[in-house]
């Protein structure tokens, strides 16, 4: 996956995915697939007939096939008619083998073609917008495409059937109506919520109504038009203290947030800025020292022990994004510093000092295994699509 991104302008998409396989199984008969390729994106979903390895392979097949082609250029009408030749009609239960979701996003506008999965959401100020669609047939295949134009904050939800029948004959006679989803979205809106945390809500809601048993494969995915953010993070004082004072200018000069991680950083960051350093009661854990506060910054951490934990966070966040929702209402460091680069920052500026602390040498964080640390961590938001820059001062 191509997650480079270039800032040509103050927007850009913000993308969140959530899978769950039905109870059971090992494999998800859902695949959604991201590109990106400069200001826009494109995004297939696909799902499988059934569930399992099949459901898998066929998922795969769709929406690999679709991105394939379409970020070869391949005109839309061709590439669809490759794969409905590829995968026809289920004869016997009268079923596509797969449905898919396309969306193409460039800039501020999307197009947005729909075979079979449920109607995708569209929020436009935080309410549910009414889109028109124009339908065609190819190989077969009724195809829905709308056209639609985005501001910064509107959202686009799709999802699997895993959604729509969420709680079907467990705690529902019906499933989940698209009404209901409908009202579920916009009641979760905020403008600050991210894509991610957005399709987790919609998961868990799903995994409530099956009472925690997931009935069927389920997929949601959502794209958000926001602001680009830029998160500068301080971690150590530089090699020499000489260069701290064009250092520090350096810092506090670019754009975006502001954050210091680290005591003897902090402490030359408050000296630079004639302000205090003052420790921030009911912000540490048994596991997370407590954060600090200093006038002009936007967070101040502690060092190595706030970074090893906020890293584990977000590996676990790689992992399983659903994490995003036990972030909520956290307040120690650690949290705060994962959440800060996870669901606030764009694009983040990491500015590592490499002055060695004689008293961590020995320590489980040295110097090198503190470098190592920051080069995952780097490795991982790259690996969420954020653009992140590394220097060494």
């Amino acid at each position: 996956m191509n997650n480079s991104r270039h800032w040509s302008s103050n927007t850009i998409w913000d993308i969140g995915v959530v899978s769950k396989c039905k109870e059971g199984e090992t494999l998800c008969g859902d695949q959604c697939v991201v590109e990106r390729t400069g200001n826009g994106a494109t995004v297939i979903l696909s799902d499988g007939l059934g569930s399992g390895v099949k459901a898998n392979i066929l998922s795969t097949l769709t929406a690999t096939m679709l991105t394939t082609m379409l970020q070869g250029d391949v005109p839309l009408e061709e590439s669809v008619a490759a794969v409905a030749e590829t995968l026809p009609m289920c004869k016997d239960r009268k079923l596509a083998y797969a449905t898919f979701t396309i969306v193409m996003a460039d800039g501020e506008t999307a197009r947005l073609v729909q075979y079979d999965n449920p109607p995708a959401i569209f929020l436009k100020n935080g309410a549910v917008k009414r889109y028109h669609y124009a339908a065609q047939f190819i190989q077969e295949k009724e195809l829905h495409e709308s056209h639609l134009t985005f501001e910064e904050g509107d959202m686009l939800v799709l999802f699997s059937d895993g959604v729509s029948e969420a709680g079907l004959g467990v705690t529902t006679g019906i499933g989940w109506p698209q009404a209901d989803i409908e009202d579920f979205v916009a009641r979760n809106y905020t403008p600050n919520i991210s894509a991610q945390r957005m399709a987790a809500q919609i998961v868990s809601c799903v995994q409530s109504l099956d009472l925690n048993a997931m009935h069927d494969d389920t997929t949601v995915t959502v794209l958000k038009l926001r602001s680009r953010s830029v998160a500068n993070v301080m971690i150590g004082p530089p090699e020499h203290k000489d260069d701290d004072l064009s250092t520090m200018r350096l810092f506090f000069a670019k754009e975006g947030k502001h954050i210091v991680c680290g005591g003897t950083t902090a402490r030359a960051v408050a000296e630079f800025l004639g302000e205090k350093v003052r420790t921030l009661p009911n912000t540490g854990t048994d596991a997370v020292p407590p954060m600090s506060e200093i006038k002009g910054v936007d967070l101040v951490t502690e060092g190595v022990v706030t970074l090893n934990a906020a890293l584990e966070i977000i590996r676990n966040y790689t992992f399983d994004s659903m994490q995003t929702l036990e972030l909520i209402g956290q307040t120690d460091g650690a949290a705060r510093l994962a959440e800060a680069l996870m669901e606030d920052a764009t694009e983040i500026n990491i500015l590592f000092g490499n002055a060695v602390n004689a008293a961590q040498q020995d320590s489980e964080f040295s110097f090198e295994k503190k470098l190592q640390l920051i080069q995952e961590l780097q490795e991982l938001l790259r690996s969420m699509g954020k653009n992140v820059k590394f220097s060494i001062c």
